[in-house]
């Protein structure tokens, strides 16, 4: 029993409420307003995570503003990186023309050794064939170049040409040392370099990596988010659809009733005061235009555009709007079930829900949708069918 009033009470609380916020809600049913109150809370559920997840994507995309600092500094790093290693390789092909002019210039050097080395040897052995040649016997039985040309450097009795030939051969030996030891060197530079660029061009991979995945990081959880967001986005607008889908019941329930309670009252006036000619009359008719009616549900009233047109009698506004067939159009609820129709009008003075009496103007004679010049077109529907309108007015 305690439950029983407790929720009693709590549908009187909404319902005051809903009352207080929408009238619509005034003849609610008590299921009604709790699976209302049930899609608001899911609504207001809903904007809060909408809150959540918006607040999310600004903090994200605040933090991929810090990213886009973050990738324009390695983008600075690499174009740095990216112009080291083209001036290593510019250097490495400079040192690799150096190496190609030394390896060269030993290969010259070392044609030239062994050239000098023949012709010394084969003059010394000419020249001491017919003198002492027991002094330059060990000279020519050296173990080496080396060796002879120490022994050589003692024997004074060798001639000027001759000495100057040893001097130039030292001197080649010196060179090709000197030679060597250069391409040495400039090979563990060139093995130096070469280990540089393979160091830059992982640093720039890594960069390039870094780069590429901060971005695809952060991308994926804006999307992420994002998708999250509409996801409740459509989920709000189905729980605003049912409110509505509630509402518009409740309406019709309302209309209908009103519509059942409303009673006709005074009969019927002429729609049209300026106008009594009828160009075409209720029935069966030739069709004047292509998409017009063959089978005419109201009358045709003939009168130039502008003409007032009023209401025929006291009722609720029920229809106001445009369609293709009959142009500007206007329905009115005068109950007792029957209702009055005004077709192709140029301009119409009231709206949907509006409550309008007996002669007020309602719109103005026009010529719009399927329409073969200014006229104004009346039906009544009586019991949901429609009846000629001159069986209720004169």
């Amino acid at each position: 029993m305690y439950k029983f009033m407790k929720n009693k009470i709590l549908f009187l609380i909404l319902f005051i409420l809903f009352i207080s916020f929408n009238n619509v809600y005034a003849t609610a049913t008590e299921d009604e307003l709790a699976k209302i109150t049930s899609f608001q809370n899911e609504i207001n559920n809903i904007k809060s995570q909408k809150e959540k997840v918006a607040s999310t994507i600004k903090k994200l995309n605040s933090l991929k503003d810090d990213v886009e600092k973050f990738i324009e500094e390695l983008d600075k790093s690499l174009n740095e990186l990216i112009e080291e290693l083209n001036n290593i390789l510019e250097a490495i092909d400079e040192l690799q023309v150096q190496l190609n002019e030394t390896t060269s210039k030993l290969e010259v050097a070392k044609k030239n050794e062994e050239e000098q080395y023949t012709d010394m040897k084969t003059r010394i052995k000419f020249f001491y064939e017919r003198n002492d040649i027991t002094a330059f016997e060990s000279i020519l039985n050296g173990d080496n170049l080396n060796d002879i040309l120490t022994k050589a450097e003692y024997i004074s009795s060798i001639s000027d040409y001759d000495r100057k030939k040893l001097d130039e051969l030292i001197q080649i030996k010196k060179d090709i040392e000197e030679l060597e030891e250069k391409l040495n060197k400039e090979k563990e530079v060139l093995v130096g370099l070469k280990e540089e660029e393979n160091a830059k061009k992982d640093s720039i991979e890594q960069l390039l990596f870094e780069k590429k995945k901060e971005l695809d990081d952060m991308n994926s959880e804006i999307n992420k988010s994002q998708k999250e967001l509409k996801k409740l986005e459509q989920a709000e607008k189905a729980q605003e659809a049912n409110i509505k889908a509630i509402e518009a019941a409740i309406e019709k329930r309302e209309r209908a009733k009103k519509e059942s309670a409303r009673v006709l009252k005074g009969g019927l006036i002429w729609p049209l005061p300026s106008s009594h000619r009828i160009t075409s009359n209720f029935g069966k008719r030739t069709s004047p235009k292509k998409g017009a009616s063959s089978n005419h549900q109201g009358i045709d009233i003939g009168a130039p555009t502008g003409d007032k047109v009023i209401a025929a009698a006291s009722g609720e506004v029920v229809i106001a709007k445009y369609s293709v067939s009959a142009g500007n159009y206007i329905m009115i609820s005068h109950g007792s079930q029957i209702y009055t129709i005004y077709m192709h009008l140029s301009k119409m003075s009231v709206k949907e829900g509006d409550e309008v009496v007996k002669g007020q103007k309602i719109g103005e004679v026009g010529s719009t949708g399927y329409s073969t010049g200014p006229h104004l077109h009346f039906g009544i529907r009586k019991n949901g069918v429609y009846v000629d309108p001159l069986t209720y007015v004169g």
